[in-house]
């Protein structure tokens, strides 16, 4: 090998041994929070999740262990009681809006996103025909998964509402 490949491979060989160790104390601060996140989503109870969510036409709460939840969880999700194992819902007491937020804990093995487009679809059918006027705000409706919860969001401030869940659980 000639004087100048041997100070190549030196420089290359020098090159990967800094790039190995350039953990910082910030990737364990990363990794740290990150396992804090987690934690803290998988300990968070969806009534806790929903507890500082409001709007003008989210004035009824239930949560699992609610007499009133307990007996409709499973007509609301298509699904028998059983297979949730957390749930809670705002929605308009008096029937007259859209409005809705569900957060739910599905058994493992039950598709809780495709649970929600059914609801949703049921509820876009119910308010086509009683107020059409709503039919917008569930066309724009979001069905996302935060932590272990598929989330049914349908309001005009569906954006606000979801920050405000994802802020919550990091």
């Amino acid at each position: 090998m000639t004087k100048k490949t041997i100070k190549t491979a030196a420089v290359i060989f020098a090159a990967v041994l800094m790039m190995c160790g350039c953990s910082t104390k910030t990737d364990a601060k990363e990794d740290t929070s990150a396992a804090v996140n987690a934690e803290k989503a998988a300990n968070i109870t969806a009534e806790e999740l929903l507890a500082d969510i409001s709007g003008d036409n989210l004035d009824g709460r239930l949560s699992k262990g609610d007499g009133k939840y307990d007996a409709n969880a499973a007509k609301f999700y298509g699904t028998g009681f059983a297979n949730i194992l957390d749930g809670a819902i705002l929605y308009n007491e008096n029937g007259g809006y859209a409005d809705e937020v569900s957060a739910v804990k599905f058994d493992e093995g039950i598709d809780g996103q495709e649970l929600l487009k059914e609801r949703l679809e049921s509820r876009t059918a119910t308010f086509r025909d009683y107020r059409p006027e709503e039919v917008s705000k569930l066309e724009s409706a979001k069905i996302i998964s935060l932590g272990d919860f598929d989330i049914l969001i349908i309001s005009d401030d569906a954006d606000t509402i979801e920050k405000q869940l994802k802020d919550k659980l990091s």
